[in-house]
């Protein structure tokens, strides 16, 4: 018989699960830093589009939508789909560093924050496996537990973003326009480098399983 946790374990361990996730280095990292270099509110925007991916997940997992987890050939194509997108960026990353312009001209953070949520595979994979286990418990406490889940987890988001942004400001306030090259190098090396994965993940799972 499963342990019934109380609703105050369970914010507990919402917590903790959801910052051990927002805090493991990722390409919404990269961008958030990189965009921090221009503004120190930067990391709001990008978690608010990635809210805006992931709240409607949330709801779906938890009113019971759990079809999609039949369909296990999705998961490779967003990979693959994610690896472009992330190639993408890299390029007009590098583009502006080139042009002796450190910022990216393409993308919004608020808009960075969506594309880079919806074409993460294991923003999915995360949600089905981990996620899906919390919302369970979230369950049990209705749409009370439902509504703590949520803001908790994306309070979790929203915080761990904002310092991330805050820190990159604060670096080139005070070392200037070395820290912005930097930063930006770093941000195309760390894109590039998650779109080699996310795309010899997709092509392994294409021609060899």
């Amino acid at each position: 018989m499963v342990t019934q946790l109380t609703l105050l374990e369970f914010s507990i361990i919402t917590l903790t699960v959801s910052l051990s996730g927002v805090m493991a280095p990722g390409p919404m990292s990269a961008v958030t830093i990189n965009h921090g270099t221009r503004s120190r509110l930067a990391g709001l925007m990008v978690a608010t589009g990635h809210a805006i991916v992931e709240l409607p997940v949330i709801l779906a997992l938890f009113f019971g939508i759990k079809l999609i987890t039949q369909f296990t050939n999705i998961t490779t194509y967003i990979t693959l789909a994610g690896s472009i997108v992330l190639f993408i960026l890299a390029t007009l990353t590098l583009k502006s560093l080139r042009n002796n312009n450190t910022s990216v001209q393409s993308y919004t953070p608020m808009v960075d924050g969506i594309v880079l949520s919806a074409f993460n595979p294991y923003f999915y994979v995360w949600w089905l496996t981990i996620g899906l286990s919390l919302i369970q418990k979230a369950f049990v406490f209705g749409t009370v537990g439902l509504t703590i889940f949520s803001i908790l987890h994306l309070a979790c988001d929203y915080i761990w973003l904002f310092v991330l942004s805050i820190i990159s400001y604060v670096g080139t306030s005070f070392i200037g326009k070395k820290f912005k090259i930097a930063v930006s190098i770093i941000t195309v090396i760390m894109l590039y480098a998650f779109g080699i994965f996310f795309m010899y993940d997709a092509l392994h799972a294409i021609f060899f399983q």
